[in-house]
């Protein structure tokens, strides 16, 4: 890893439930702000009109974690990858907060980070 994104993913490590909350909200604007702007470019960029609907379904499955989390049901750590990560793969060269959402993905299926 290039030493910029080493240093974006000791940033990105959640140590508490607060912590994972942030990392949701923080992914949950990215892509919100990235879906804006490729509705603003239009079809003026064909690869984010490409990417639109992956961006969609990403966004779809931020928000569902968030109200999982809020709710209080959710379990951090389950051992397993977030429903929505198979688009992540497919749009990842394409995705400039693949970091943030691969953070995001870390936990919930990891866990709290320890130093």
């Amino acid at each position: 890893l290039r030493p910029d994104l080493k240093r974006m993913e000791v940033m990105y490590k959640a140590r508490n439930v607060d912590d994972y909350v942030e990392l949701v909200n923080q992914a949950l604007f990215e892509i919100e702000d990235l879906i804006l702007c490729a509705e603003d470019e239009g079809e003026a960029d064909a690869e984010f009109s490409a990417v639109m609907p992956d961006l969609r379904v990403i966004e779809t499955g931020l928000k569902a974690l968030h109200a999982e989390i809020l709710g209080g049901d959710y379990v951090i750590g389950r051992g397993e990858d977030l429903p929505f990560m198979p688009v992540v793969q497919k749009v990842r060269k394409s995705l400039p907060i693949v970091v943030l959402i691969d953070a995001v993905n870390n936990a919930h299926k990891k866990g709290f980070a320890r130093d």
